[in-house]
């Protein structure tokens, strides 16, 4: 026969095993849950802070080597400025229209350059250096436009002296052309003589005092230079201010001198204007000479700052 009581208790046990079983299983499946969740957060922490580490350094490298090529590239733009400098004082010393425009003297570089790394590298905590980086950064922008200024300047000044200058050398027209013809047309007798021709104008004083006035001033020494070129001033103080005067006696009565007033005036007019122009361009040169010298010495600042 079974034993029926026996066979609870086999099954109560049976029971209590699996109860326990289950409840350690579960027990065992929360840590196993816990422990990969921690390996992941911990190899994930780890991953994250090695490529921040990697991150921060490849950042580091590569503002190192920016502000590297950024000081490189301010070496090439003072060697350009020295050069420009040297072109533009001995222009102005000359004034011969002859500048040679050095076309390196540009801020391209600053297009690819990240201005904020050269802040860094400076240190943004450091006033007196963002300071002088900000001076330097101001004095590179303001290099933007210099080729086309200064080339338009001096087109500007060339143009304009030219134009000037044809009106000038109508001087050659009142020492020569003009001459001849109130000579020609005035002369009542001519004479020759050791000194040369002597010409009787009769009662025309303003053709005697025109024909003796040119005779006087082309035989004067100080009207040329050493070349047998003339010299402008001297040839405005030797021939056109005194021949102004002479006309202003014989107008409106002579038709010749007022003639050789209009002429006269207009050389003279066209010489101020030459002088004036040369002056306000010649400004304009020293502006562009002090604005070369104030960048060299941003980019001389900066570059100290390095060392």
């Amino acid at each position: 026969m079974f034993d029926f009581n026996l066979i609870i208790q086999e099954a109560e046990k049976m029971t209590s095993f699996w109860s326990f079983s289950q409840n350690w299983f579960d027990i065992l499946s929360l840590v196993l849950t816990i422990l990969s969740l921690w390996l992941a957060y911990f190899l994930g922490e780890r991953g994250y802070r090695r490529d921040k580490k990697d991150k921060a350094k490849e950042q580091k490298e590569l503002i190192k080597s920016e502000v590297k090529l950024f000081e490189n590239n301010l070496g090439q733009l003072n060697l350009a400025i020295d050069g420009q400098l040297k072109g533009l004082k001995e222009y102005k010393e000359k004034q011969n229209f002859s500048l040679e425009f050095n076309p390196d003297i540009q801020v391209d570089f600053l297009k690819f350059i990240d201005v904020k790394h050269i802040y860094e590298a400076i240190g943004f905590k450091k006033e007196d250096g963002i300071g002088k980086v900000n001076s330097l950064f101001a004095a590179l922008y303001s290099l933007n436009d210099f080729r086309h200024s200064l080339r338009d300047s001096v087109r500007t000044y060339i143009s304009r002296y030219i134009t000037l200058e044809k009106r000038f050398y109508l001087y050659r027209k009142l020492m020569y052309r003009m001459f001849h013809e109130i000579s020609n047309r005035r002369a009542i007798d001519v004479l020759r003589s050791p000194q040369g021709f002597q010409i009787n104008f009769g009662h025309n004083e303003f053709a005697e005092k025109y024909f003796h006035h040119v005779q006087a001033v082309l035989s004067n020494p100080d009207l040329l230079n050493e070349n047998q070129v003339v010299i402008r001033e001297k040839l405005i103080e030797l021939f056109i201010i005194p021949l102004i005067e002479i006309t202003k006696q014989y107008i409106p009565v002579d038709e010749d001198a007022i003639e050789v007033s209009d002429v006269t005036n207009e050389v003279n007019a066209a010489w101020i204007d030459m002088e004036i122009v040369t002056k306000a361009h010649f400004e304009e040169i020293e502006g562009h000479i002090n604005s070369l010298e104030k960048v060299k010495t941003e980019i001389t600042t900066f570059l100290d700052l390095k060392k």
